[in-house]
């Protein structure tokens, strides 16, 4: 029976980065994609310079920049999914997709018996700590991205629509993305609600892509992407953190 040190529910850059500092660690994502922190709710397109403090940190920004992910004060959130799965190759970390956390058991011998569901069914997973990053807020945010010709026809539409919403330039031309608050549960209403709003008040874009925003666990907060405007400073966020864990 292997036992993990740690395993972390939910995949961003910051739990990357704990999984690179501590090797015995076990990363369990939902979605079908591993950057949950910038990709799936592309979450900021702003890039605030920050400079890595760790070989590792620099390794991972070399990639960025070979990639061409950033731009002058933008970055290319699209493309930090490939970046990902890149990094985590060629580093060997392990990590589980597609895969559902479905109980959690501490036993006797304070080892956490994990119960997830991959393609392959039900299976056990042992580890001695547990970080859990699912989305845990009542609070439910969303960012559609859309391309749009002239956003100036559609912008005071946007924000009359959607009450403390914002509007901000995606990384390629003629692209943005507009952060709404949402008050249903259900990802598929909502998708439906937004599209049939934006057909009735005539404005003349094309979605091409809707996301939930995540939200960390308190007690996993230093794992949570969301707290960071840099996915390099996420990343070694988590590495740092592993490093204090595993003293």
């Amino acid at each position: 029976m292997k036992i993990y040190n740690t395993l972390i529910i939910g995949s961003g850059y910051s739990s990357i980065g704990y999984a690179t500092a501590s090797p015995e660690t076990v990363i369990c994502e939902e979605h079908q994609v591993c950057d949950t922190g910038f990709c799936l709710p592309l979450r900021s397109f702003r890039y605030n310079t920050y400079t890595p403090k760790t070989e590792e940190g620099s390794q991972l920004l070399d990639l960025f920049n070979s990639l061409s992910l950033f731009g002058t004060n933008e970055q290319n959130t699209n493309g930090f999914e490939f970046a990902m799965c890149k990094y985590i190759a060629k580093k060997q970390l392990e990590v589980l997709l597609k895969c559902r956390v479905v109980r959690i058991v501490r036993q006797p011998d304070l080892i956490y018996d994990v119960t997830v569901h991959t393609n392959e069914g039900l299976t056990h997973l042992f580890a001695k700590k547990v970080l859990d990053m699912s989305n845990t807020s009542d609070e439910r945010f969303y960012t559609v991205l859309f391309v749009c010709d002239d956003i100036e026809k559609v912008k005071d539409k946007l924000l009359s629509a959607y009450c403390g919403s914002q509007i901000e330039s995606a990384f390629y031309a003629g692209r943005y993305a507009l952060h709404i608050p949402a008050h249903d549960t259900d990802e598929n209403r909502i998708k439906l609600e937004i599209y049939e709003k934006w057909c009735s008040l005539g404005i003349d874009a094309k979605i091409l892509y809707m996301s939930p925003v995540f939200y960390g666990a308190e007690n996993a907060d230093k794992l949570c992407d969301c707290n960071y405007d840099n996915p390099i400073e996420a990343f070694e966020a988590g590495y740092f953190y592993a490093k204090e864990n595993d003293k």
